[in-house]
């Protein structure tokens, strides 16, 4: 699957699996960079998609927020230092 996102490659994930996980991963990366905070590491990121989905999610918007709204002030500083 060439269309998966980087966090997610050497996962195994069934199809339906890689399509609920990319979708939110790439809607919380342009919310990030919309708002100016590119420096969060998106290994946190795929965390928290993956542990919402784990727990039956399966709502992209819904992903999104659990993501975004998982995020402390010190995974904004992480990267990069």
């Amino acid at each position: 699957m060439s269309n998966i996102n980087p966090p997610f490659r050497n996962l195994s994930l069934n199809p339906a699996d890689v399509i609920a996980v990319n979708e939110p991963y790439d809607l919380v990366c342009q919310t990030i960079q919309s708002i100016g905070q590119l420096e969060v590491d998106r290994e946190i990121i795929a965390r928290g998609i993956l542990q919402a989905a784990k727990a039956g999610e399966r709502d992209a918007i819904k992903l999104c927020e659990r993501a975004i709204h998982g995020l402390t002030a010190f995974d904004y500083r992480q990267h990069g230092i």
